[in-house]
């Protein structure tokens, strides 16, 4: 395919943009790919388009076979979903022509965030979801922490994104010394600067005494930036839930997320730089 180069899709992809720069970059993919639409996200829907790499999948149909792309795009406060397909040439999914080694490897690449190398959200609503539910059906447990970045806003502000980009993988990468044993232990980014700890085998009180201790170790600054560099100090909030505590009928990978979702707001609603681990902070 030909690369498309514009001011205003640099400016989409770098900076956010306006409704004149959306409509010149659905313009500009028009004209390279066979078929581009622009929807405006729900809020519901936002978090589960990537706001920091490309979706890339294939779709079967009509005799052919179309490479789909997708990218969730800031407009004017507003996020707006980009799908563009164009057909490839054959009539067989590029899978059909790998081996089992490219398989592997593509799929390991596509479960993978792009930016600090972390399991994405895609890893953890296939594969971890599909293992949790095996897991609890045979009478396991499971625990996950969901780790906020405090203040995310402010530091984009005072130091850049890039800046901002350099302290999430700093966080990623302290958290990966503790949690990188994939299928049992692992840590992912599920969007911004939002990170998830799951751990297989585990009650909530185990990964919060666990949390708790690394967290109190962890050296929170970094030296970041472009240009000059600055030391940039952070702090986070952290919410902690296990399997065994959710009601029945709610014992799946959504009704834990939510309780940890839950406990990470009310971590953050009290000032941020804690552990929430039950219904008070």
């Amino acid at each position: 395919m030909e690369k498309v180069r514009c001011t205003a899709g640099e400016t989409i992809m770098k900076q956010g943009c306006n409704v004149q720069d959306l409509q010149k970059l659905t313009q500009a993919l028009q004209s390279v790919f066979e078929d581009v639409s622009v929807v405006e996200l729900p809020p519901e829907c936002e978090d589960h388009w990537q706001d920091d790499a490309m979706q890339v999948s294939y779709e079967q149909g009509g005799g052919q076979v179309s490479c789909v792309l997708r990218r969730r795009v800031s407009c004017g406060g507003v996020s707006y979903g980009i799908q563009m397909s164009a057909p490839l040439a054959g009539n067989t999914l590029p899978e059909d022509r790998m081996t089992e080694r490219e398989r592997e490897l593509v799929r390991e690449d596509m479960n993978r965030d792009f930016l600090t190398g972390a399991y994405n959200r895609r890893y953890v609503e296939t594969v971890f979801r599909e293992n949790l539910e095996q897991l609890l059906s045979q009478g396991g447990q499971a625990a996950a922490a969901l780790v906020s970045l405090d203040n995310a806003d402010r530091l984009r502000y005072t130091y850049g994104q890039p800046a901002l980009d350099q302290v999430v993988c700093t966080i990623v990468n302290q958290w990966k010394k503790h949690y990188d044993q994939p299928g049992s232990r692992v840590v992912c980014r599920i969007h911004g600067e939002v990170l998830l700890v799951i751990c297989e085998g585990m009650t909530a009180a185990q990964l919060e005494q666990e949390v708790r201790q690394h967290y109190a170790a962890m050296p929170c600054e970094c030296v970041a930036g472009t240009g000059m560099m600055s030391r940039v100090a952070f702090t986070l909030s952290i919410g902690v839930a296990g399997t065994a505590e959710l009601a029945s009928g709610q014992q799946h990978w959504e009704g834990l997320y939510h309780l940890c979702d839950q406990r990470m707001r009310a971590a953050a609603a009290a000032g941020g730089n804690q552990i929430c681990a039950s219904g008070e902070n």
